[in-house]
């Protein structure tokens, strides 16, 4: 029975397909805890959290393109894995292609700003600070550059035909037509996108450092004060102590009837007056104690994202290198390790993913409000 073109492209997609079923379990996974995940952090920071907080500014704008990168991405990569051979429609293939880089990337440079801001709260507390104003462009600016810089791959990406030699049928796949385009706009455009992640992965490495830095003084700074505060009160307990006890010993006791109360009173007011000021320092300390607390652990829960950012961003970049180096790459390779390499060129999902987790564990009242929703619901 002679089978029709169709039948041959169907039974070579379905084979390549096979070959998928673990990477779109693990995209399954993200789907999951991103659109979940992203969606609890929205609820609970937009609607539930102290909006006073500037350390929670951007948070809620994080999530929404954190969740819309992970909708896009995950099922995008579904989808290219479902019809591997089948993907047919130039336009569908760049209307899917563009959402997906515009949300990655804002995430990317969101992620710049939030770095930005923290160094300037914790390197340089009496400078310049982000206002609200600055914060809202910054926001916006965010959105025009990636919208710009994903602008030519809407030219770059299209449908791509691949032909099975075995069976003399043609293939269409969504991705970079590297052979149609592969001149000096298209090699212009890849060396400056990858330069632009070069240098959003060193200026978060080092804004962090310095962050990191910073909060080790202070820290360092704060125990010894914590200790010489232990002595010091430890001092002025003695010496009030004392000022009670050292009372004249030749003193009559008539003189001690009609002298020593008002002596006595004296000295128990010197040691009010000693205890209210050791309460009050003590009281102020906590309270300052706990302002930098919150500020520190904001900034250390920034630095976590910017360093899973750098984790899970660059084995792709690595990945986009080789292929620089040689076009031929993928097509070069055993089926079983190209399916590995694609769960690898999909970790910077991992970005979109992980974020809300590092939200959890970092503020104890996101967890308590999120423990409150999830009851409520069940």
């Amino acid at each position: 029975m002679n089978r029709t073109n169709y039948d041959k492209l169907s039974e070579w997609n379905n084979e390549l397909l096979q070959h998928y079923i673990i990477n779109d379990v693990i995209l399954g996974i993200y789907l999951i805890l991103g659109t979940s995940g992203n969606a609890i952090v929205v609820l609970v920071y937009a609607f539930r959290m102290n909006k006073k907080k500037d350390d929670r500014y951007f948070i809620p704008f994080l999530a929404v393109v954190d969740l819309l990168a992970c909708v896009c991405r995950s099922s995008l990569e579904l989808a290219m894995n479902f019809n591997p051979v089948r993907f047919q429609g130039s336009v569908l293939c760049k209307a899917v292609w563009f959402p997906t880089n515009v949300t990655a990337i804002a995430s990317i440079f969101l992620l710049l700003v939030i770095a930005i801001q923290r160094y300037l709260k914790v390197c340089r507390p009496f400078g310049l600070q982000m206002t609200l104003t600055c914060k809202r462009f910054s926001l916006i600016v965010c959105i025009i550059v990636a919208v710009s810089v994903s602008a030519p791959l809407i030219v770059f990406n299209d449908e791509i035909e691949v032909i099975n030699p075995e069976t003399n049928v043609t293939g269409y796949v969504c991705d970079t037509d590297v052979k149609s385009h592969y001149g000096q706009g298209f090699l212009a455009y890849i060396i400056f996108a990858s330069a632009c992640s070069l240098v959003l992965m060193v200026a978060l490495t080092i804004l962090n450092i310095c962050i990191g830095r910073t909060i080790f003084k202070q820290f360092r700074a704060k125990h010894r004060r914590k200790s010489n505060n232990v002595i010091s009160r430890h001092k002025v307990s003695v010496c009030a102590q004392s000022d009670l006890l050292n009372v004249d010993q030749d003193v009559s006791i008539s003189d001690t009837e009609t002298s020593f109360q008002p002596q006595k009173n004296s000295s128990l007011g010197a040691q009010n007056n000693s205890q209210t000021q050791i309460n009050s320092s003590s009281e102020s300390e906590t309270q300052n104690r706990s302002t930098m607390s919150f500020s520190h652990r904001y900034s250390i829960m920034f630095m976590a994202i910017g360093v899973a950012f750098i984790i899970s961003y660059s084995p792709r970049l690595i990945l986009l290198f080789i292929t620089l180096h040689d076009p031929k790459f993928f097509g070069k390779i055993s089926q079983t390790n190209l399916t590995i390499l694609s769960v690898i060129r999909e970790m910077n999902v991992v970005n979109n993913v992980v974020n809300p987790f590092i939200y959890g564990f970092f503020d104890h009242t996101f967890r308590k409000e999120t423990r409150k929703i999830c009851f409520r619901v069940n």
